[in-house]
């Protein structure tokens, strides 16, 4: 009897402690003040409550520079970036010398490009201390890749005129199959 109960407490002790792993944890969602990098971040912050149970929290900036400057203070740990805010930071057009300049100045990790075209590139940046703290958070945007284009972002952003962002974003990662 003795045997069953300490058992029991240890159970439940364990089963306590893993549905409190995701308590108290947030993430913070950057973008710079525009539609299409509002939408993004609402897309990351719903699908990383979502699939996660962590919760996520939204920052606009009114630049790049006021972005990188809160993602190197440790306010922001993720947002997404275009080549017009990449361009805008490090003044290059190549991706990889731009990728590699946010790593080693920024201490910024790019992800997978969700959409790269030829007039279009976006993709997910995140802080390296985030990444240790939240090690499955690429793989669940890199879910994002190929769903995403130009065409998408325009046509989330017509809905917004007649429906609140919450359930836009909703909808999209619904239809996607992401929540």
């Amino acid at each position: 009897m003795f045997r069953k109960i300490v058992l029991s407490f240890i159970v439940l002790i364990l089963v306590a402690d893993v549905s409190l792993a995701c308590v108290g944890k947030t993430i913070y969602v950057g973008y710079v003040d525009n539609k299409n990098e509002e939408i993004m971040a609402n897309v990351f912050s719903r699908l990383i409550l979502e699939r996660t149970g962590t919760t996520a929290k939204l920052k606009s900036f009114k630049s790049a520079k006021a972005l990188i400057n809160a993602a190197q203070g440790g306010d922001v740990d993720v947002f997404v970036f275009s080549d017009e805010q990449i361009k805008e930071i490090v003044n290059s057009i190549n991706h990889e010398n731009a990728k590699t300049e946010f790593n080693v100045k920024y201490n910024l990790v790019w992800l997978k490009p969700l959409i790269s075209a030829k007039n279009e590139f976006l993709v997910p940046i995140i802080r390296k201390d985030t990444l240790k703290k939240f090690p499955a958070l690429p793989k669940l945007i890199e879910k994002l890749e190929g769903k995403l284009n130009v065409a998408v972002l325009s046509n989330l952003a017509a809905s917004l005129k007649n429906r609140n962002m919450k359930d836009v974003v909703k909808d999209f990662l619904k239809e996607n199959k992401l929540i």
